[in-house]
């Protein structure tokens, strides 16, 4: 009796000490079952914090989020008012009350919001880590609903996202943006130009449609060719520049070899190296 005497107290304190942000108020109710919950990652997340009195962050509690759910605190077998499962987009106008600013000014028009996927959806609440923002974790979280992209980084050229090197971040927009693609540039260009900046520009000869467009030569995501190229090499020059001035013939008429000999079985930019544009005399035609 003497131990127990000892341990209610201690265990009193606890929860005043050790559990700050959950243990007080109208949150210490569903401690009586979510133990679990308080005691794992949420207590060190801005979500915990926030329902610590002494904290900056202080009046964000579990019923903040989830509402009184009185109904829940009868029964629990009952749902809690508002829900943040994950595929669901219920508690996104809740979320929307503290998230924001910038970042998630444009999520109404945004792909995600149009396809009703929740924060929740891609975010961890509870947890001390949120693996859709850590460099490392991203590319799962993203790609258990894009498949495709997941399958993608199999082929031979790739962006290193797998790795974390890339993030799916760097070049979209989840919550939305300025541009219609939901890129986080305004233009695919843009968006490239944010680690390809030698690229950019201006050239004194500049070639056209890699100033129009990234995509009219390279794939965003991988490709089975060299450098993410939609097609090999001279296919792929060739869908523009027509074989007229090289028709890469191995015998004349006379059967003989002509110039053009050396040209078969050659790519386009053993010549043309410089396809992005440049500043030298020979760039007009994008040689070296």
């Amino acid at each position: 009796m003497k131990t127990l005497r000892y341990l209610i107290p201690l265990f009193g304190l606890y929860l005043l000490l050790g559990e700050p942000a959950l243990a007080q108020g109208p949150d210490a109710s569903c401690l009586g079952c979510h133990r679990a919950v308080a005691q794992g990652g949420i207590s060190h997340r801005v979500h915990g914090l926030g329902a610590d009195p002494q904290s900056g962050q202080a009046g964000v509690g579990c019923t903040d989020c989830h509402g009184a759910s009185q109904a829940h605190l009868t029964n629990p077998g009952q749902p809690p008012d508002i829900r943040f499962a994950r595929g669901q987009s219920d508690g996104e106008e809740k979320c929307l009350t503290c998230h924001t600013g910038e970042a998630i000014s444009h999520w109404a028009f945004s792909e995600h919001s149009a396809a009703q996927v929740g924060c929740a959806s891609c975010h961890a609440i509870h947890s001390a880590i949120d693996p859709v923002q850590e460099r490392q974790s991203q590319f799962e979280v993203c790609t258990d609903c894009h498949q495709r992209e997941k399958m993608a980084v199999m082929k031979f050229s790739h962006h290193p996202m797998a790795d974390g090197q890339v993030q799916c971040t760097d070049c979209h927009a989840p919550h939305g943006g300025n541009s219609l693609s939901g890129l986080t540039g305004p233009t695919l260009n843009d968006t490239c130009y944010q680690c390809h900046a030698e690229k950019r520009g201006p050239f004194l000869f500049e070639h056209e449609p890699v100033q129009d467009d990234c995509s009219h030569c390279h794939l965003p995501h991988a490709s089975v060719n060299d450098s993410l190229l939609k097609a090999r090499e001279p296919f792929l020059c060739q869908q523009c520049h027509i074989a007229s001035r090289h028709p890469g013939r191995l015998y004349d008429s006379n059967q003989l070899g002509g110039r053009d000999i050396n040209i078969v079985g050659q790519s386009c930019t053993n010549c043309h190296s410089q396809v992005h544009g440049g500043n030298q005399p020979a760039s007009s035609t994008f040689r070296r």
